[in-house]
């Protein structure tokens, strides 16, 4: 019992040394991770590329702050405006401030959001209630066995109220329950367009309230899409939707009161590992797709037509200084955060390549070091090697601080 208690120590003091010690080379040792910005500008057709302090061309042109700004009149046209720098016009087209608000929006999306908390209860309002702002219910619904509306105050069911709404989602074909639940469950938007559903079959649905009245779309794909996240927005320009983002189909918008999906020009779009920017204004939307060492930038036109494309890579963590130091050091790490969840709990990292083996067998003997010269039998130790053996420096650690006490050659009796 007493050793066995020991080994439960020695495993906590691996899960703490795989978390401090990787911890504090990084915090040591990383350089700070590119992300850079890229936008599109529709004064010369070209990208800008924002990294750090520098605002670069494709082609390692610097631009100032203020040549920066008049590439970009549509993202700095308050600045331009009271400047007094900004165009008139630009491509024909006259520059009026309610049109150029209307028509910019930014969105992200990032692997984190498929590994979040997700909300159970949603509230239903009113899509059509006559009145300037949006009012939240006084009921939320969930969608198990059938489409269910809770009271708040009282956590009663309305059972009127799920009735309606159920029958209406089985006469489109629903089957319960619901897989996916994308919407807005806020008043602070410009109005509400209820939600986008997926079924357990996966089928899309459009699902709102309007005069106290559902109203449900099904809502026909050319081929059947694998949807693993749907975000809904709130543009001014009403364009579309929401995103609907696919295992390995690409990421569509879904048009506004036509239902028609619309492919974003994206190939090879991993949702678990990539992530995805889009900036959009009144000409063009520049889509720019991050992975761990490169990004790929395609600027689209308003019929989504491809203007233009850039990319580049650079080193990855591993394949850096300070990432092979690390690889070769450690064999493993593990964290409580992870960049690709919005979880707390225990994400276990192994290390890329073979080269820890060294530093593992350099432990090891270290370990037989330490334990012949304290004249301990190697054979009541040999747990301990094999624990060093396999996690390296992290077990020599663990074994050393709680030492095994019960392998001591005991002193001859005196007769």
């Amino acid at each position: 019992m007493i050793k066995f208690s020991r080994y439960i120590l020695v495993a906590t003091g691996i899960l703490v040394a795989s978390m401090v010690l990787p911890s504090l080379y990084w915090t040591i040792f990383e350089k700070v991770p590119r992300s850079p910005g890229v936008y599109y500008s529709c004064m010369n057709d070209d990208f800008i590329i924002v990294d750090g302090g520098s605002r670069l061309s494709p082609d390692g042109k610097a631009y100032t702050s203020d040549e920066y700004e008049q590439l970009l009149p549509l993202m700095f046209f308050r600045q331009l405006m009271a400047d007094g720098t900004m165009p008139d016009s630009i491509r024909g087209v006259k520059m009026e401030t309610p049109s150029i608000s209307r028509a910019s929006s930014f969105y992200r999306y990032t692997p984190r959001k498929l590994d979040s908390p997700v909300i159970t209860l949603w509230p239903m309002l009113e899509s059509e209630s006559g009145k300037v702002n949006l009012a939240m219910p006084d009921d939320y619904f969930r969608i198990e066995k059938r489409m269910e509306f809770i009271v708040a105050r009282t956590n009663k069911i309305n059972e009127e109220k799920s009735q309606l709404f159920t029958e209406a989602l089985t006469a489109e074909g629903f089957v319960f329950p619901a897989d996916i639940i994308a919407g807005l469950p806020t008043t602070r938007k410009s109005h509400d367009e209820g939600y986008f559903i997926t079924d357990s079959e996966g089928t899309l649905f459009h699902v709102k309230m309007v005069k106290g009245q559902p109203y449900v779309a099904r809502i026909e794909t050319p081929e059947k899409l694998d949807i693993v996240y749907i975000e809904a927005v709130d543009l001014r320009s009403r364009e579309y939707y929401c995103y609907i983002v696919t295992r390995d189909q690409g990421i569509y918008v879904l048009m506004d009161e036509v239902y028609d999906l619309q492919r974003l020009p994206i190939d090879g779009f991993n949702p678990s590992q990539h992530s995805f920017r889009l900036n959009s204004d009144l000409f063009n939307k520049c889509i720019t797709v991050y992975g761990e060492n490169w990004y790929e930038a395609i600027a689209i036109d308003d019929m989504y037509d491809v203007v233009g494309t850039h990319g580049e890579k650079w080193e990855s963590l591993y394949e850096r200084s300070d990432g092979k130091i690390f690889a070769s050091i450690f064999p493993f790490e593990i964290r409580m955060r992870d960049d690709n969840s919005a979880f707390v709990r225990f994400f276990f990292k192994p290390s890329p390549g073979y080269r820890w083996i060294i530093i593992n067998l350099i432990a090891l003997i270290v370990a037989v070091v330490l334990i012949m010269r304290r004249g301990w039998p190697l054979k009541s130790n040999i747990p301990d090697l094999l624990i060093t053996a396999v996690t390296g420096i992290y077990g020599l650690v663990a074994t050393q601080f709680f030492p095994n006490k019960f392998s001591k050659v005991k002193p001859p009796s005196k007769t």
